[in-house]
């Protein structure tokens, strides 16, 4: 059987000599370009606990101020242009991006190598930042989702596994990193591990040619950084397991399920994709929604989740509750799980997910930084570049019977980890 596509396949892909993967896809009917890039580094190769934030903090400070523009000066010629250069940090990798007119993508480029290649740490501005950094840590510990979450991240990984803590780091820990850390963590960026991804109304070889002027001469100073690298094992749950964490004066009470979940590359991901979807994400939220919160009324809102990326995240569910509803929230959570796991996806439900994967595949391609995103993905994942040509047929490929095993063999309703976050149980 065939389907309708989204194609990329008339990417161009190139490898600088210095080893940087460059894609290009010309869109010469939409003037805007958008440029998406990657670095393999990130939180997983902070060197230990005690500078938890150091990946995040270290992109944060890359505008502050480089060798030939201070950061006054990098805001005000993006201001001026109306274009824009960033870069942030996440779990694995450094993250970069910009968005200009055709005309003003030399400055765009140029920006992002000066961020990338030549960042200073100016002392004064490193203090602003930590402090900017701070305060938004001091409101992060009193909302309910961050701290459920928290809990929930504690209790499914072991102490030395970085997905144990957030990439952001804590108030301790971002007190402790020092210019000099900044210096050692940025000698991880190398060429070699770096993607940039440029989507718009260009010309290939004249953006080549910059790119080659900007990033040609980049060398690394440290070897290759692995994408994901060794993390330290899971244990497999034995028990139930549960947290909950007081904090007076709310109104919401928030609670996150979760079980040990899958990578990206697994073969079991796209089994998982459509059974999450059924489970708590399709239409309003899935069947998670329309039972604890339409039938029942149990929640605010409630839904599933996924996190497969390079490394296996938690599968997770989560409602946000009335403080004097959490116990029968949770009762309602635990029904439909067991629900799902006993009696499995409907064909139904899962044609309907199958259609509604492939037919919003296109919505992702309709701006060049929806094109450019996904390219980055296909890029990092392996996935190649014919990777959407066969997306419908990977989707309508996986069975019934294979999205019900998947759903009995990970959501084990004995072994899960639980995890609250609101008002004392007296105050809800």
């Amino acid at each position: 059987m065939s389907y309708p596509t989204a194609s990329l396949t008339r990417t161009l892909r190139h490898t600088l000599n210095n080893g940087l993967t460059v894609l290009i896809y010309p869109t010469p009917d939409v003037p805007v370009v958008s440029v998406r890039g990657d670095l393999l580094v990130g939180a997983v190769h902070e060197p230990d606990e005690q500078l938890a934030g150091l990946a995040v903090f270290t992109a944060a400070a890359l505008i502050r101020g480089t060798q030939r523009r201070s950061f006054q000066q990098i805001t005000a010629e993006i201001e001026a242009r109306g274009c824009s250069a960033s870069v942030n940090a996440g779990m694995h990798t450094t993250n970069f991006s910009g968005k200009a007119l055709p005309e003003d993508l030399p400055l765009v480029l140029e920006l992002l190598a000066e961020l990338l290649r030549q960042p200073t740490f100016p002392p004064h501005e490193l203090d602003k930042l930590r402090g900017q950094y701070l305060m938004s840590l001091r409101e992060s510990e009193q909302d309910t989702r961050y701290r459920a979450s928290q809990a929930l991240r504690e209790l499914l990984f072991p102490v030395a596994h970085p997905y144990r803590r957030f990439a952001s780091g804590t108030a301790e820990s971002l007190k402790q990193i020092s210019r000099a850390d900044l210096v050692r963590f940025h000698q991880h960026y190398h060429p070699t591990s770096s993607t940039i991804v440029i989507v718009g109304a260009v010309e290939p070889e004249d953006v080549l040619r910059r790119l080659d002027q900007h990033f040609g001469d980049w060398q690394g100073t440290t070897p290759t950084p692995t994408l994901a690298p060794e993390l330290p094992p899971v244990p497999p749950l034995s028990a139930i397991r549960r947290e909950d964490v007081v904090l007076s004066g709310k109104v919401q009470t928030d609670i996150y399920w979760a079980v040990p979940g899958l990578r990206r590359t697994d073969p079991d991901f796209y089994a998982a994709l459509i059974g999450n979807m059924v489970l708590g994400q399709f239409g309003m939220g899935g069947r998670l929604w329309h039972a604890v919160r339409e039938r029942q009324g149990m929640a605010y809102s409630v839904s599933s989740g996924l996190e497969a990326g390079f490394g296996a995240g938690p599968w997770l569910a989560y409602a946000g509750v009335n403080p004097h509803n959490v116990e029968r929230a949770i009762a309602a959570v635990l029904a439909e799980l067991a629900l799902f796991v006993e009696q499995g996806c409907t064909l139904e439900e899962v044609d309907d997910v199958r259609a509604y994967l492939t037919g919003s595949l296109a919505l992702g391609l309709e701006t060049t930084g929806g094109i450019a995103s996904t390219l980055l993905s296909i890029e990092r994942f392996g996935l190649g570049l014919d990777y959407l040509d066969r997306y419908p047929a990977l989707i309508h490929a996986v069975t019934l019977d294979e999205i019900n095993a998947v759903a009995r063999r990970y959501l084990t309703l004995d072994r899960y980890v639980l995890a609250t976050a609101g008002p004392p149980a007296s105050a809800g």
